[in-house]
């Protein structure tokens, strides 16, 4: 990475080189250290790479990043205003020029050229805007994607007023009429355990997107547990009733995900494809899983039992 290659000149300046972790969350799929090294890079190619006020600012931008939050650029200029403890002029500069990239509406010369090496994505070729629009549509996964069509556009057609680039109006065509494949991974889930953790990961690289669907079942015990902190990035929903009443309220196509341990499981959820296709005139498709190996023996019915015992804690996220 270019940028880490800096760790020695941030130590210079108080900071350590664990800001980059940050960077590594794994709710990250655009605002990453990739992003900071085209950034940097661009800075490079103005013969500016030594500017500490930029260095800092390409640092610290997007380093509180948490696509479900309205306030990022403040939450991150108050962390740098916490951590570093340098010069109150380069502090008060690296400030303003982080709070500008929400609107990027520079109100300084420096605050222009950080703004310009942040849009670069936006003067690519269309081949790379549709790396970087997949980036964005993973970064957003909690949102329905009806929601986040409509406001992605609306984002993208703010863009375009400051990018000059007709590949964006191609995006902006190409995000309008994209229907991502996506599947509904339904279940009591009391508790979300390891097993399925790694079905929900299998199914994320099939499709596009997965929803997580948690039903009430009145042949099982009243879900009494939280999702896990984990899964707050994927779109979750509830529903009562039946899981063909829950797929009719979606304005778009889904498939099922079944999750299977053996063949016990696999008979069952033979049964249970039957009357998804009698109740849905065989509009519905499935998919059925296999866990991996080491996740065959686990249910949440043995987990509850386990809790009792203080012996659970293992099989959870």
């Amino acid at each position: 990475m270019i940028i880490t290659d800096k760790t020695e000149r941030l130590q210079e300046l108080g900071l350590s080189a664990g800001l980059f972790d940050y960077y590594r969350e794994p709710h990250r799929f655009y605002h990453t250290l990739e992003h900071l090294d085209d950034i940097y890079q661009q800075l490079q190619n103005n013969n500016l790479g030594d500017n500490d006020a930029l260095l800092l600012a390409t640092v610290f931008h997007d380093i509180i990043y948490d696509p479900r939050s309205a306030t990022n650029e403040e939450d991150s200029a108050k962390y740098f205003n916490e951590v570093f403890h340098g010069d109150q002029v380069l502090k008060d500069t690296v400030t303003e020029i982080i709070i500008d990239t929400k609107t990027h509406q520079p109100k300084s010369e420096l605050s222009r050229i950080f703004s310009e090496a942040d849009l670069n994505i936006l003067r690519q070729p269309f081949s790379k805007l549709m790396v970087y629009e997949r980036q964005i549509f993973k970064e957003f996964q909690f949102v329905d994607y009806s929601i986040y069509r409509q406001k992605r556009v609306e984002v993208l057609e703010e863009l375009r007023l400051q990018v000059n680039n007709p590949a964006l109006d191609t995006l902006i065509d190409y995000v309008k009429a994209f229907r991502p494949s996506v599947a509904v991974y339904p279940g009591s889930f009391n508790p979300f355990h390891k097993g399925h953790y790694n079905i929900l990961q299998k199914a994320e690289r099939i499709f596009d997107k997965v929803i997580i669907a948690r039903g009430v079942n009145p042949g099982k015990d009243a879900v009494t547990r939280d999702l896990p902190e984990a899964l707050k990035y994927r779109q979750m929903a509830s529903y009562e009733g039946l899981l063909t009443d829950f797929i009719d309220t979606l304005d778009y196509d889904v498939t099922v995900i079944r999750g299977l341990r053996n063949g016990s499981d696999l008979q069952y959820e033979l049964n249970q494809y039957r009357y998804l296709q009698e109740l849905s005139d065989n509009k519905i498709s499935v998919t059925a899983i296999f866990c991996d190996m080491e996740f065959e023996h686990i249910s949440s019915t043995g987990i509850r039992q386990l809790e009792k015992y203080g012996k659970a804690g293992e099989y959870l996220l």
